[in-house]
């Protein structure tokens, strides 16, 4: 009896830091992919998100497009269908690895915010979802949230504290690449 108890627990422990299958949200290539799987690795903020994302009937494709500006996202509705909606994620390239990870993070709230409104089914019905939802009820063409704001530094700070903690050779004391303490 007590085994079994003991397997329930650990196979509910380990589903809780599983990444998601990531069926709904995909990569236009292996390096968005790539970006994808490292972000909902290493963020429980994104791991929820990607949960949320692939209960809802849509596909969210990200790209990385290098003409855009510096450090912009956009997160447009690409086409509706009677079985889903397809939404796209454009990231502009930023310095650091982990502030694209936070755009991109920043980017999939707004596409649950779309996700989450199944009536939204043209550009139009999403200008009046940022109308009702957004920052700036005037706006036509950029919108935001408090939302998207807050995941994307949320889980800016939860990369920085995950960069920043020291690993197990460190705290064993080794100066020797890829050594131990012994």
């Amino acid at each position: 009896m007590v085994i079994p108890l003991v397997l329930l627990v650990a196979a509910a422990t380990a589903s809780s830091l599983t990444p998601p299958s990531l069926e709904h949200l995909r990569g236009a290539s292996r390096r968005e992919s790539a970006l994808l799987r490292d972000l909902v690795a290493r963020s429980a903020t994104a791991r929820n998100l990607a949960d949320q994302i692939e209960s809802e009937a849509v596909i969210v494709y990200v790209e990385i497009n290098t003409s855009m500006p510096r450090g912009r996202g956009a997160t447009r509705l690409a086409a509706t269908t009677p079985l889903a909606r397809f939404i796209r994620i454009t990231l502009a390239p930023v310095a650091h690895p982990d502030d694209l990870a936070a755009l991109l993070a920043h980017e999939m709230q707004h596409a649950l915010e779309i996700a989450r409104a199944p009536a939204v089914t043209s550009s139009d019905d999403v200008r009046r979802l940022y109308r009702s939802i957004g920052e700036d009820r005037a706006a036509t063409v950029a919108f935001e949230t408090v939302a998207a704001r807050q995941v994307g530094a949320r889980v800016r700070q939860e990369l920085s504290r995950a960069a920043s903690k020291p690993n197990r050779a460190s705290l064993a004391g080794s100066t020797q690449p890829g050594g131990g303490a012994f």
